[in-house]
C-alpha cells in the first residue's frame, strides 16, 4: 500500500512529525513581517481565546475581519471574490438584508443581518489569507487539539469539585455551551482522530483512539445530546473515508461502545437523559419539546413565504406568530436550520442559504479529489457536512456563540484546500 511519509501526507506522518509542527510554524513566521507575523499568531491563539467567553470569541472574530479587509484592500486583493462559496455568501447576505428591510423590526433585523456576515468573511480571512500556508493550518490543528484536552481538563475540576447539575457541565463559561465547544471547534481534529484511528501503526493507533474516546466521554458528561449525536457519526464517516482498517474499526466502535455502556451504568441519570428521555422528547408527536420549538418556524413561514419575517427576528416576533396556538412555545430560534432560514428569510433565503451550505461542502471535496493522500484533506469535507445536515436539532444560524464555534471549525476546514498534494512514497 502506499502512503505518503511527509508532514502534509498520510496519517503515519501527521503524528510522526507533529513535534516539527511548532519549528516548522516558527520558520513559517521567519519568512513574514512582523506585522503578518503578528496577525497569525493571533489566529492560532483562538482556540484559547473561545475558551475565555462569548465577548472576547466574538472580538478575535470580529479583528480578524477588520483586518482581512484591510489586508484585501491594501494588496489589492480580489481573486478571492471568485470562489463559488464566496459568491454565494454574499448572495446569501443581500438576501437576509432584503428580508431585513421588510421585518416588522426592519432596525433590530437589518442589524443583525448585517452583523452576521462577520462569520463567513472570517472564513475568507483565514482560507484566503491567514491559513495560505500548510504550516500554519497544522499548527491551528495543533493548538485546537491541545485547547480540547485544555477544557477535558476545565470539565474534569468541574466534576472534581462541582459535579453535574441536572445532568449537564457548565463550565468554563457559566452556561451550557461547554459541550458546544468540544464538538463544534474540535470536529477537524476529531476527524483526523478517528481516520488515525482506524487505519494507521499500532501506537499511533492507540494514542488516537485514547485522545477520540476521552472527548467523547467528556462530551457525554456535559449532557450535550444532539452534538454528541453529530460527534459519534461524524467520526463514523471519517473511519470510513480514510483507507479504513476494518479490525481497528471493529476494535474502535467496541471501545466506544463499552465505555459508553460503563459510563451509563455508573451514571444512570445520564443514561436517562441520552435514551429514553431523548426518544420521548422525538419531533413526532405534537407534545415533543422539539416540535412544539420547530413548528413557530413553520407558522414564521406560512405568514410570510417569500421573504420570511425577517432575518433574527424570530426571536422578537414568535409570541405574536403563536399567539393562537396554544401547543407551540417560543424560543430564540426555531432549532433547525433550514426551518429557521424558511421563517426568517423566506424560500429566497432558504434556496440561497442551501446554496452556500452546499457550496462549502463542495469546496472541501473538490480539495480532497486534488490531494486524497491528505488525511486532514480527505476528512475536512465532513465538518460542514454535519453542521450542515438537514435532519438535526441545530442551534441558531445567527447567533454570535454557536457560530464563533461552528464557522472556526467550518474556516478551518476551508482551509484544507491549501495543502497542496504531494506524490505518495512507497514504505
Amino acid at each position: 500500500m502506499q502512503e505518503n511519509n511527509s508532514v502534509s501526507g498520510g496519517p503515519h506522518s501527521v503524528w510522526k512529525n507533529a513535534r516539527n509542527i511548532w519549528r516548522d510554524n516558527l520558520d513559517a513566521l521567519s519568512e513574514l513581517s512582523r506585522f503578518e507575523q503578528t496577525w497569525r499568531i493571533f489566529w492560532l491563539l483562538g482556540p484559547f481565546i473561545l475558551l475565555i467567553e462569548r465577548s472576547p470569541a466574538d472580538a478575535w472574530v470580529t479583528m480578524i475581519c477588520i483586518g482581512f479587509v484591510f489586508h484585501s484592500i491594501k494588496s489589492n486583493q480580489r481573486q478571492f471574490l471568485n470562489t463559488f462559496w464566496v459568491k454565494a455568501a454574499f448572495i446569501f447576505w443581500m438576501v437576509c438584508l432584503t428580508s431585513a428591510v421588510f421585518s416588522k423590526i426592519p432596525l433590530y433585523s437589518i442589524t443583525e443581518a448585517f452583523i452576521w456576515f462577520r462569520f463567513p468573511l472570517f472564513a475568507m480571512a483565514c482560507v484566503f489569507w491567514l491559513g495560505t500556508d500548510k504550516r500554519f493550518v497544522y499548527a491551528m490543528l495543533a493548538t485546537t487539539t491541545i485547547a480540547l484536552l485544555l477544557m477535558c481538563l476545565i470539565l474534569s475540576a468541574e466534576l472534581y469539585f462541582v459535579g453535574q447539575i441536572n445532568g449537564r457541565l457548565s463550565w468554563p463559561y457559566g452556561d451550557l455551551t461547554s459541550g458546544n465547544y468540544l464538538v463544534k471547534v474540535g470536529l477537524p481534529a476529531f476527524m483526523i482522530m478517528a481516520a488515525l484511528a482506524v487505519s494507521t501503526r499500532r501506537n499511533i493507533a492507540n494514542l488516537a483512539t485514547l485522545l477520540l474516546l476521552v472527548i467523547l466521554i467528556f462530551c457525554l458528561l456535559t449532557g450535550e445530546r444532539m452534538n454528541f449525536i453529530l460527534c459519534a457519526c461524524s467520526c463514523t464517516l471519517a473511519c470510513l473515508v480514510w483507507r479504513p482498517n476494518w479490525k481497528r474499526c471493529f476494535i474502535l466502535g467496541a471501545l466506544a461502545f463499552m465505555a459508553i455502556f460503563l459510563l451509563f451504568q455508573t451514571k444512570p441519570e445520564i443514561s436517562d437523559r441520552f435514551i429514553p428521555d431523548f426518544i420521548n422528547q422525538l419531533p413526532t408527536q405534537s407534545n415533543s419539546p422539539y416540535y412544539q420549538a420547530m413548528m413557530p418556524g413553520m407558522v414564521a413561514f406560512q405568514q410570510a413565504p417569500i421573504l420570511g419575517v425577517g432575518t433574527a427576528a424570530f426571536r422578537k416576533l414568535c409570541p405574536e406568530l403563536i399567539q393562537d396556538k396554544e401547543r407551540l412555545k417560543c424560543h430564540t430560534h426555531p432549532h433547525n436550520f433550514y426551518i429557521q432560514l424558511a421563517g426568517e428569510t423566506g424560500v429566497i433565503g432558504l434556496v440561497t442559504g442551501t446554496i452556500l451550505f452546499i457550496s462549502i461542502i463542495i469546496f472541501c471535496l473538490s480539495a480532497r479529489k486534488k490531494n486524497p493522500h491528505n488525511v486532514f484533506v480527505a476528512v475536512a469535507f465532513i465538518v460542514p457536512l454535519s453542521f450542515f445536515w438537514p435532519i438535526t436539532s441545530s442551534s441558531d444560524l445567527f447567533g454570535q456563540w454557536n457560530n464563533c464555534f461552528m464557522w472556526s471549525a467550518i474556516a478551518l476546514s476551508l482551509c484544507s484546500s491549501n495543502i497542496s498534494p504531494e506524490k505518495p512514497t512507497r514504505e
